[in-house]
């Protein structure tokens, strides 16, 4: 094996591990991107902008709204109601709700809205 094999093997490898560990980090949570369509998809209907809709006097579309009824309390998963409902194993709390016909949070969102709650819970208009 020459040299430039051996340059060449190397800087493959190198580049190699730079790829991966930038693709290990996990990105920042951006709440329009993130979080938003989550919300939208299982909570808003229930807990959005519609006024007679809404359940709990409770906005998860509003930052001052889920703040104040603790709905999210960012950085603190445990104080953070909306994480207890969606992780819950007690189907009378569960949310979405059975009588929703909305499933389950899938894994991914629920780690995005795990990692959206630790780092602070931004919100977006």
């Amino acid at each position: 094996m020459t040299i430039m094999q051996l340059s060449w093997g190397c800087l493959a490898v190198a580049l190699g591990l730079a790829v991966t560990s930038a693709s290990a980090a996990p990105r920042k949570i951006d709440f329009n991107r993130d979080i938003r369509p989550i919300l939208s998809d299982n909570c808003y209907a229930c807990h959005g902008p519609d006024e007679k809709a809404r359940k709990g006097k409770l906005r998860l579309d509003v930052a001052e709204s889920a703040l104040a009824k603790h709905a999210v309390v960012p950085k603190d998963l445990k104080k953070s109601e909306l994480w207890s409902r969606v992780t819950t194993k007690d189907a009378n709390d569960l949310m979405p709700p059975a009588e929703s016909n909305k499933k389950p949070l899938k894994p991914e969102q629920l780690a995005l809205l795990k990692q959206w709650i630790e780092e602070g819970a931004n919100y977006q208009g």
